[in-house]
C-alpha cells in the first residue's frame, strides 16, 4: 500500500476511533431529513397543488425557523445544556415526522418546521462534539469524514424517495419515525464532552461577538451563496425536470444523479480530499468553483437531455461539491474560537438560508418561465462566492488559527 494511502487509513481509522458516535449521529439524523424533506416539493404541488413559488416559500419559511432556534441550541451548548437539548430535539423530531403523516397541509406545514428545527439542532451538538473529540492533526479529516457521512446519507435517502415515489411516502416516514426513536433514546445516553463555560456569554453577547467577526461573516455570506447552488441540484432541479420532462423520467433523471453523487462520495472522497490538502484553501475553492459553473452551464444550455448528459453533469457537479465543502468545512473550523463552538457552530447554520432561497428564488424564475436561466443566474453566483472566499483568505493574516483564538 502506498505510503500515502497507509497515512491516509491510519487517520480515518483514528478519526472514527475518536468520533464514531457524533458520525453515527450525523448519518442518522441525515437520512432522515433528506428522506422527508424531498417529498414535500412533490406532496406541497402534487396533493395540495401549491404552485413552485408556495412550495419555495414554505420551504424558506421552515429554515429560516430553524436558524433562529438553533441560536438558542447553540448557547446552551456552550453553557454545558446538551445533555437537555438532545433529548427535547429528538421528541419535536418525532412529533415534526408524525404530523408529516397526517396528510393535511396545515400539519405538514408545522411538521416541516419542526423537522428542520431538531434535525439542525441534533446535528450542530453532534458537530460541536466532534470538533471538540478530534485532535489538531485530525481536525480537518474529522470534518471530512462527518461530511462523507451526511453526503452518502443525503443521496441515499433521496435516491430512495425518487424510486419509490409518492406511494412509498408512508413506509418510508413510518420508517423515519422508529429511527427517529431510536435517536432519541441514543442521546439519553450519549455522554458529550463537558463544554461548561464560565465566562461563556449569554446569547446577546455571543452575537455580538459573531457580528464584529468580519473574517466568520465573509465565509458565512461565501456559505449561503455557495449552498444556494448546491440546494439547486435538489429542489430547483426536480422542479425543472418535472416541468420538462414526464414525471417518471424526471425522477429518474433525479435518482441517476443521486446515486451518482453517493458512488463518488464512497469511491472518491476521502482520496480526493487527501491529494488536494497540499493546496492552500484558496486554490480549492477556486478550481472546485469553477467546475461547478460548468456544471451549471450545463443545465442552462439544456445539455440534460439523456442518462449520458445526466451522467456527465452528475460526475462534474459533484467533483466540485466534494473539494468546496472541505475547504469551506475546514475553514469554519480555523475561524471558530474554541469556546464557543456552540454559538458559532449555530450562527454558521445560516448557511441554510441559501439552501432555502433555492427553491424559493427558483421557483420564481420557473413560474415567470425562465426556469432555464435560473442556472446562469447560479453560475453568477459562484463566481461572487470564488470573490469572497478568495478576499477572506487574500492576507494570510485573516487567517486566524485555533491557537491564536
Amino acid at each position: 500500500m502506498p505510503h500515502k494511502m497507509q497515512t491516509l487509513t491510519g487517520t480515518l481509522i483514528d478519526v472514527h476511533k475518536r468520533c464514531g458516535k457524533e458520525l453515527a449521529g450525523t448519518f442518522f439524523i441525515r437520512l432522515i431529513y433528506f428522506i422527508a424533506w424531498p417529498y414535500m416539493v412533490l406532496v406541497f404541488q402534487q396533493e395540495y397543488g401549491l404552485d413552485a413559488l408556495h412550495t419555495g416559500a414554505l420551504l424558506f419559511i421552515a429554515t429560516l425557523t430553524a436558524f433562529f432556534a438553533t441560536q438558542v441550541a447553540g448557547s446552551a451548548i456552550d453553557r454545558g445544556r446538551l445533555h437537555l437539548i438532545f433529548p427535547v430535539a429528538s421528541l419535536l423530531l418525532m412529533s415534526g415526522l408524525a404530523l408529516l403523516l397526517v396528510h393535511s397541509l396545515s400539519a405538514a406545514v408545522v411538521g416541516l418546521n419542526l423537522l428542520v428545527l431538531a434535525t439542525r439542532t441534533l446535528e450542530t451538538g453532534f458537530k460541536v462534539n466532534l470538533s471538540d473529540r478530534a485532535s489538531r492533526e485530525i481536525v480537518e479529516s474529522a470534518h471530512n469524514a462527518r461530511y462523507y457521512y451526511v453526503n452518502v446519507s443525503g443521496a441515499l435517502a433521496p435516491a430512495l424517495v425518487a424510486l419509490l415515489g409518492l406511494q412509498g411516502r408512508d413506509y418510508l416516514l413510518y420508517g423515519s419515525l422508529v429511527l427517529a426513536l431510536l435517536i432519541g433514546l441514543y442521546t439519553l445516553f450519549y455522554r458529550a464532552a463537558p463544554r461548561q463555560n464560565a465566562s461563556s456569554p449569554g446569547l446577546g453577547a455571543s452575537l455580538l461577538r459573531i457580528f464584529r467577526d468580519k473574517a466568520f461573516l465573509q465565509l458565512c455570506a461565501f456559505s449561503i451563496l455557495f449552498y444556494m447552488v448546491m440546494a439547486s441540484n435538489d429542489t430547483v432541479l426536480l422542479m425543472l425536470l418535472s416541468q420538462h420532462l414526464p414525471q417518471r423520467t424526471a425522477l429518474h433523471f433525479y435518482a441517476t444523479i443521486q446515486v451518482i453523487n453517493t458512488l463518488m462520495v464512497l469511491i472518491a472522497y476521502f482520496p480526493l480530499n487527501h491529494a488536494v490538502q497540499r493546496f492552500t484553501l484558496r486554490t480549492r475553492i477556486s478550481v472546485a468553483l469553477f467546475v461547478m459553473m460548468l456544471s451549471q452551464l450545463m443545465i442552462f444550455f439544456h445539455w440534460l437531455q439523456n442518462g449520458l448528459t445526466v451522467a456527465l453533469f452528475a460526475l462534474v457537479f459533484t467533483f466540485g461539491e466534494l473539494v468546496a465543502i472541505s475547504a469551506s468545512n475546514y475553514a469554519m473550523e480555523l475561524l471558530t474560537p474554541t469556546a464557543f463552538k456552540g454559538g458559532y457552530f449555530s450562527f454558521y447554520n445560516i448557511y441554510m438560508t441559501g439552501m432555502a432561497l433555492a427553491p424559493l428564488l427558483g421557483g420564481a424564475f420557473i413560474n415567470a418561465g425562465i426556469g432555464d436561466s435560473w442556472y446562469l443566474f447560479t453560475t453568477g453566483t459562484l463566481l461572487v462566492a470564488a470573490i469572497i472566499f478568495n478576499r477572506l483568505f487574500a492576507d494570510r493574516d485573516a487567517v486566524i488559527s485555533t491557537e491564536a483564538r
